[in-house]
């Protein structure tokens, strides 16, 4: 059989009751999303030794010896989101279902089905989240992950007991005809003389594995170590007045707001960076894209 667009092809993820272990009759849950791609990166880990061949040996140009030495795993899945239970996870909260950011590190599986064949990585981590709303269009999200561990493909499925695999998402996905209550330094964006074309956040850790002589997975990794959260924003605006102009260069923190999904994400202490052209042309409308790291995120 050919694997075509016919052929089963499922990507879904639990949350494990400890590192690279997935819980007993485990519940898989989708990412609250259209999911439009799933790529998973694996990744023999070799080390090449030149040595020294014996008394008997020839070919002596040839004496390399390759030798695997570990195993590392990643992801990235694109999506178009439906709600933003994936958030909870992306910003460490202290539970799937609360959205307040926090220091707890979930360990994560994720399940990988083509046709009738079956894979777990376990022992994972979300590091990387980013996500579009553009004028004329739905969310874009993209989703990046590491792991410690695969089950390897098998016949056997990974959901045992009472456990389910992960339902397709319900409901329309996020666009942005559905923003409301967007809100510049507290007041609407007609007070500030501006139009939001499109509106990018992003949430990314520096992530390193934390290696363990006592680890008994492929990748030697007993943990992940998070560094510090960045969160961040970049609006793209059109400009009616030049009301805002001068918050490029103001060094003031500033702050803005849009509900959706059923969520308000308010964004805090946006010192915004880098270099607004302001290019005059008689034909285009003044565009003000701005950008900025390390704020802060409230979601209510």
């Amino acid at each position: 059989m050919t694997y075509d667009g016919s052929t089963k092809k499922v990507v879904e993820f639990v949350e494990e009751s400890s590192f690279g272990t997935i819980p007993a009759d485990p519940t898989f849950e989708n990412f609250g999303a259209y999911i439009n791609n799933a790529s998973v990166k694996k990744t023999m880990v070799p080390v090449k030794i030149p040595y020294l061949k014996d008394d008997s040996e020839a070919d002596r140009l040839q004496s390399t010896k390759t030798q695997k030495v570990s195993e590392a795993f990643a992801s990235t899945i694109t999506m178009n989101p439906t709600d933003w239970s994936i958030l909870p996870y992306i910003l460490c909260a202290p539970d799937s279902t609360t959205y307040e950011i926090g220091d707890n590190i979930f360990d994560l599986g994720l399940g990988i089905i083509v046709d009738d064949q079956y894979e777990l990585l376990g022992g994972g981590c979300w590091n990387k989240y980013e996500c579009t709303i553009a004028s004329e269009s739905v969310a874009e999200a993209t989703l990046e992950g590491m792991y410690a561990k695969s089950t390897g493909i098998s016949g056997t499925d990974y959901v045992t007991g009472t456990g389910t695999h992960a339902s397709t998402p319900s409901g329309d996905a996020i666009k942005f005809g559905d923003l409301s209550s967007v809100q510049y330094d507290s007041a609407d964006t007609t007070t500030n003389g501006i139009t939001i074309d499109s509106i990018t956040f992003g949430v990314e850790y520096s992530t390193n594995p934390v290696k363990d002589v006592g680890s008994s997975l492929e990748s030697n990794t007993a943990a992940w170590s998070f560094g510090q959260r960045n969160i961040s924003l970049s609006l793209n605006m059109t400009l009616d007045d030049m009301t805002v102009a001068p918050d490029i260069l103001d060094g003031a923190g500033h702050d803005f707001e849009f509900a959706v999904g059923g969520k308000t994400l308010a964004f805090s202490n946006i010192f915004w960076e880098g270099d607004w052209d302001e290019a005059l042309d008689p034909d285009d409308l003044i565009a003000m894209p701005l950008s900025a790291t390390n704020v802060d995120l409230t979601i209510t």
